[in-house]
C-alpha cells in the first residue's frame, strides 16, 4: 500500500486539510456545554491551538469510499 492510497479500499487519496476557527481534537465524548472540544483525559489535540489563526491539519480524501485520514504527527509537542 503506497503512503497516499485509501487504507480500506486503497485508491488513491487527495492531500488536503481539515481547518476550523476553533482548536481541532478529538475527544472520547462530545461536550455539550462548549463550541469548542473539551479536552478532557483520552482526548488528543490535533492541531496546535491557536486562537487568533485559522487551526488546520493535514489530510487525506478518499472520494471513492468518503473516508478522510487525518495526520496529526506534525502538531505533536
Amino acid at each position: 500500500m503506497n503512503k497516499n492510497n485509501c487504507p480500506n479500499c486503497d485508491e488513491e487519496m487527495k492531500k488536503g486539510y481539515i481547518q476550523s476557527g476553533t482548536r481541532l481534537a478529538w475527544v472520547p465524548k462530545v461536550s455539550k456545554l462548549s463550541v469548542e472540544p473539551s479536552l478532557s483525559k483520552g482526548s488528543v489535540l490535533l492541531s496546535k491551538q491557536n486562537r487568533f489563526s485559522i487551526n488546520y491539519v493535514d489530510a487525506y480524501l478518499c472520494e471513492s469510499c468518503k473516508k478522510v485520514i487525518i495526520d496529526y504527527s506534525g502538531n505533536e509537542d
